[in-house]
């Protein structure tokens, strides 16, 4: 009920503020396109409850826009290139297309969306990292960003009484007994190289920086770590936080990272067992998580009206009353407005996803850096699976880390 009625009063107070502009205008009709993951990284559940979200959204901006029809179609992430270039060949593409970070630079680059408009968007509304995650080399920003997806750790609560804060905390757990899960795709690892020191240093190494003595040396620390981790009894590295997921919602493992999207479908299949907490910390202080982002792009078949739409519909989602709700309903996702104040105190899992909120702002710079490495992610979980399989030592590995951040794109 309170959230019904914050939502009518966010919708009153643009009403008043000059929000309506579009109310008298002709009927216009927007096609989003909602992009679904069908690997194992986001489930049916977590899928279906965005779309409720979205469908949300769009009846509360038709309230105040009534002339405003959306309609929303699903495209699985590894067709939607595909499906893009043939709809946009008929000049049938959709207005606006909601999707990750990554896909969106790879949408704009192929032609078959545009960047965002630099002088119509209000800045201050997203956070001002996030930006970064959106951004081409050559300054053009790729999509608007909507809601963020925290790595945090997800635990077994019957076998994990306490969740450990620290990395020697959560070695002690799995000398204990308890069965811990770690991927080795690179991404989804990363959060441990900033708890060992490591991650600025790969940073530089991005940047083209010379690599100092120093920098290799906790680069190779931070990679000695993982597979003497891997040597430990409990301690087990798979695929993906997908697989990781997976096996702890089957009782299979009780401590995992994971991510924040997968929140809805561990909760209804786990119930009081799930646990949740942030990743912990090491010698080096805070982890380093990666943050998916989902965000909003512009089609490139609008008509000039459509697009106005379309420009005001993206407007109107990083409201901040509008990312509050957005956030309060699903309890899974954070808002990207750094306006947006919310409740931590009323909610152990809100509080958790802010904190991995700081703890990856803490690494902003080298992470985003990172991000813009076109080859990293997928030399990066090559050379992680050598390593915590024992086929490649933590020196080697080192040195292809480095030869693939020093290799300029």
């Amino acid at each position: 009920m309170r959230a019904r009625l914050a939502a009518s009063v966010v919708l009153f107070s643009l009403l008043l503020s000059g929000c309506s502009r579009l109310g008298n205008e002709l009927p216009v009709m927007l096609y989003l396109a909602l992009v679904i993951d069908q690997d194992s990284t986001i489930e049916t559940a977590t899928q279906a409850d965005f779309r409720r979200r979205i469908d949300l959204v769009v009846s509360d901006y038709r309230k105040i826009n009534p002339n405003v029809n959306v309609q929303v179609a699903l495209y699985k992430r590894a067709d939607l290139i595909g499906e893009l270039q043939r709809r946009n060949a008929s000049d049938l593409g959709p207005d606006l297309v909601i999707t990750d970070a990554p896909q969106a630079k790879q949408l704009i680059t192929s032609g078959l969306t545009e960047a965002l408009p630099k002088t119509e968007f209000k800045r201050q509304n997203t956070e001002e990292s996030l930006w970064e995650r959106v951004k081409l080399e050559d300054g053009r920003i790729a999509a608007q960003p909507m809601v963020i997806y925290p790595q945090i750790a997800c635990f077994n609560r019957t076998v994990v009484k306490e969740p450990p804060t620290t990395l020697q905390a959560l070695l002690q757990e799995g000398a204990a007994g308890a069965r811990v899960g770690l991927p080795v795709n690179f991404s989804e690892l990363l959060w441990t190289s900033g708890s060992l020191g490591a991650l600025q240093s790969l940073g530089r190494a991005e940047r083209g920086s010379r690599t100092s003595d120093e920098d290799i040396t906790e680069i190779l620390g931070w990679l000695t770590w993982l597979q003497r981790a891997s040597a430990q009894r409990n301690i087990t590295f798979f695929q993906d936080q997908g697989q990781l997921q997976n096996l702890l919602k089957q009782g299979e493992l009780d401590w995992v990272s994971c991510n924040s999207n997968s929140l809805i479908r561990l909760g209804s299949e786990m119930g009081e067992k799930l646990g949740v907490s942030a990743l912990p910390r090491g010698p080096a202080g805070a982890p380093s998580p990666v943050n998916s982002v989902r965000v909003l792009a512009l089609g490139a078949n609008s008509s000039a009206r459509q697009r106005e739409v379309a420009l005001n519909l993206a407007r109107f989602i990083t409201n901040p009353m509008v990312q509050r709700n957005l956030s309060l309903q699903s309890l899974a996702f954070l808002p990207v407005n750094p306006s947006v104040a919310l409740p931590v105190k009323s909610s152990k899992t809100l509080a958790t996803l802010v904190q991995s909120r700081a703890d990856s702002a803490e690494h902003e710079m080298a992470l985003a850096q990172i991000a813009h490495h076109p080859e990293l992610a997928s030399i990066g979980s090559q050379t992680l699976v050598q390593l915590v399989f024992g086929t490649k030592t933590p020196r080697a590995s080192t040195n292809s880390l480095l030869e693939a951040l020093e290799k300029q794109p």
